[in-house]
């Protein structure tokens, strides 16, 4: 049996149709698990059978004291479950609330932007001196949130934009958050145009027009980065490698 790749999803859609991380994991010979533990499904024991876990965005708390009491039972399970991964080294990534999630695990604050900024559209990510050649030069990343983490205790920050310090960072060799969804397709982002009405309003936001300039070659940028960041991450699985 192949290797499974755990795939934690929020919101009640179910697996995301199109996402360009899934789509990635199953070419490399994945078994796709998809959790909704918002939802009520009980999180996979972490044992040989888990190659990977990815943890996606969707709804979160509003403020930092949230994260510290019984009120998102879900959210504390998920969060139990990262530091598992990351304890016993499974390549762990996180999409938005994801990596939020592994950074809370590293002990980072999470809460909106102080001054009230959202990003929603295609931002210019800048890379840290210690993440260039990490991402590509001129790399738009696909942003819809605005909520932020500080810096986790020992983490490498890989990345910022002009409204949020911390875009993304890495713990080690195997445990990745980013701020921004490099997961997310074009038909995912169109369907979000309509769902995250609220965001245009907000400062920060790009509006729909320089959303549909900026969409195509973003997304095609970061899915070609997204296959080449995972793939050397991950490996295909064993199923997918050839006999010495």
């Amino acid at each position: 049996m192949a290797a499974k790749a755990v795939l934690i999803t929020h919101g009640g859609n179910g697996p995301h149709d199109n996402d360009h991380a899934s789509g990635i994991l199953a070419k490399l010979g994945y078994q796709l698990d998809w959790c909704r533990p918002d939802q009520g499904d009980a999180l996979p024991k972490i044992d040989e059978s888990v190659a990977t876990a990815l943890i996606y965005g969707g709804g979160k708390p509003e403020d930092e004291k949230d994260w510290h009491t019984a009120r998102y039972p879900w959210l504390h399970a998920e969060i139990a479950f990262a530091k598992e991964c990351i304890t016993n080294e499974i390549p762990t990534v996180g999409f938005c609330l994801g990596g939020q999630i592994i950074a809370h695990v590293l002990g980072a604050t999470i809460g909106p932007h102080p001054q009230g900024m959202g990003e929603f559209g295609y931002y210019p990510l800048t890379s840290t001196e210690k993440g260039k050649g990490f991402f590509p030069d001129s790399f738009r990343v696909t942003q819809s949130h605005y909520h932020g983490f500080s810096a986790p205790r020992g983490a490498t920050i890989l990345a910022s934009t002009e409204y949020f310090a911390n875009q993304a960072f890495a713990y080690g060799k195997k445990t990745y958050g980013f701020q921004f969804h490099p997961e997310c397709s074009l038909e995912n982002f169109q369907r979000w145009q309509h769902e995250n009405r609220a965001l245009y309003g907000r400062p920060g936001a790009q509006t729909r027009e320089e959303q549909d300039r900026l969409g195509r070659s973003s997304h095609e940028t970061q899915a070609a980065w997204l296959d080449h960041f995972l793939t050397k991450l991950v490996g295909p699985s064993s199923s997918q490698r050839q006999p010495d």
